[in-house]
């Protein structure tokens, strides 16, 4: 299988970018051809793609719109792979990456795959953090239910087919992803959809438990910002239920429990604290757009 892999960027993200093409250019994938769009968004200074130690071609586009789903829609109607892979600056796929994905894609009835997006350096607090959310995930995209699916635009992988049926993405700033692969689930079946733990790219800002943190910070502050869709809220009874399974999965104890309650805590918190800060943000924009119109 062909596969056509889209990276929106700016060009404020090029030192990024040099990372993320570096893992997709080693890719261990024999099953067809690989080729890579780098589709720069919303005008400003040319994108200049870093020197690579490979003589792939690499095709750069460009579009003025601001979303970065318009780079990938532009980018999916240049492309001429059977599949198509979408990740971002900053993120690096591991090895197996693309054989992963297509592996996923050539079961008869998945069109969708959801990859994680991995911490560049893992420590046991991070390991702790993300033990719950590997539990959560694995629950969601077997649970049946279309309203608790999500997209990840730093790593999922179409199939055109699909794509072309039930894209192109919402030209939005967030969410689009999500808002196409829970159409799928609603229009077609939940089965389309999986996850594929296997199809890892690792985000280098994340390096730590503070990054962590911080991340959330930024996901909450942008899904008030931009008003994204996102997927329906787990009720806290299942959130229970997922808790005493990721305990029971990796076979910790009272004082890793303990732990696990206070990092979970601090992210929920961190997270909260970006919706509150989007919130403040987006009410200043209204005002100040208010006073330029009066």
């Amino acid at each position: 299988m062909n596969v056509s892999v889209i990276i929106p960027a700016q060009a404020a993200e090029a030192r990024q970018l040099a990372s993320t093409l570096d893992g997709i250019l080693g890719q261990l994938y024999d099953g067809g051809g690989i080729e890579v769009f780098v589709v720069q968004y919303g005008g400003g200074d040319g994108l200049t793609l870093p020197s690579l130690t490979t003589g792939q071609e690499i095709k750069l586009l460009a579009v003025d719109h601001p979303s970065p789903y318009a780079a990938r829609n532009f980018a999916a109607s240049q492309a001429t792979g059977e599949a198509l892979l979408f990740t971002e600056p900053g993120c690096v796929p591991e090895p197996q990456w693309v054989r992963a994905h297509v592996s996923r894609l050539l079961d008869s009835t998945v069109t969708v795959s959801i990859g994680p997006v991995a911490p560049a350096r893992v420590t046991s607090a991070v390991e702790m953090f993300l033990s719950y959310e590997d539990t959560r995930d694995a629950w969601v995209f077997s649970c049946g239910h279309w309203q608790h699916y999500f997209g990840r635009p730093k790593n999922m992988a179409v199939a055109r087919r699909r794509f072309e049926t039930h894209g192109p993405f919402a030209e939005v700033m967030r969410g689009a992803d999500s808002k196409l692969v829970q159409k799928v689930a609603r229009e077609i079946s939940c089965g389309e959809i999986a996850l594929t733990p296997e199809a890892v790219v690792r985000q280098q800002s994340v390096r730590g438990i503070p990054s962590c943190f911080r991340d959330r910070f930024i996901h909450g502050r942008a899904l008030q910002v931009h008003q994204s869709s996102h997927s329906a809220p787990i009720s806290l009874e299942r959130r229970l239920s997922l808790f005493r399974g990721t305990l029971d999965q990796r076979g910790y104890g009272p004082m890793k429990a303990a732990g696990l309650v206070g990092l979970l805590a601090a992210g929920i918190l961190a997270f909260r604290i970006g919706g509150w800060a989007g919130s403040a943000a987006r009410r200043r924009e209204i005002v100040l757009d208010r006073k330029g119109k009066t």
